[in-house]
């Protein structure tokens, strides 16, 4: 549910900026396509808090009902996954994922496996102070979830792994350099609408 705020934050200053126009020049034919258009951004953002909630209930449906062991991550995996844009021109982009590779062990018949987990659009493993964790396996046998990991104390600590960070260094501060022109944006325009004339 990242972008769910900033979404909805969106949708308020549109409708207001839509809201003052129409008060300072009546209403007129063409703000109803602007105010239909707005209609996606909530429409998105409810649609995101939905999916988001449905696989929280599976996590945590696997996590009472399922079964655990412990686990150890013995590699990563990253895939940049293509997708389309949304909008009129559609777009090919592609989103970065890792993955982690994690090995289990059956307590009971001391046979191994290995799991890759889900994408994760962060570098997890830059962020891990330890290669152990917990897996819950759901009752199909066919989703594992890892949970329990142990985070760096300190971001100086070592990583678990030594792996090129390539693109990571410029890709985590990115989110934030985004949050910031956005709430600048958002700044800008609610002193436009507030001042006089």
């Amino acid at each position: 549910m990242g972008g769910v705020v900033t979404t909805l934050l969106f949708s308020v200053l549109w409708y207001s900026a839509i809201g003052s126009f129409i008060f300072q020049s009546g209403f007129q034919t063409i703000f109803l396509v602007f105010l239909a258009a707005g209609l996606m951004m909530p429409y998105q953002a409810v649609t995101s808090i939905r999916r988001a909630l449905f696989y929280r209930k599976q996590r945590s449906d696997a996590i009472v009902h399922g079964d655990s062991c412990r686990g150890k991550i013995v590699g990563i995996t990253r895939q940049d996954v293509p997708y389309y844009s949304t909008g009129k021109h559609r777009q090919l982009r592609y989103r970065r994922y890792y993955y982690l590779e994690v090995e289990m062990t059956d307590s009971d018949t001391g046979i191994s496996s290995r799991i890759q987990s889900q994408g994760y659009r962060r570098p997890i493993h830059r962020y891990l102070g330890s290669d152990r964790v917990t897996v819950y396996t759901d009752k199909s046998g066919w989703k594992h979830y890892l949970e329990e990991f142990q985070w760096k104390e300190h971001r100086s600590d070592p990583d678990i792994f030594d792996y090129p960070r390539e693109f990571e260094e410029v890709h985590l501060g990115s989110e934030r350099v985004g949050q910031i022109i956005f709430a600048v944006v958002v700044i800008l325009m609610i002193l436009n609408m507030l001042s006089p004339g």
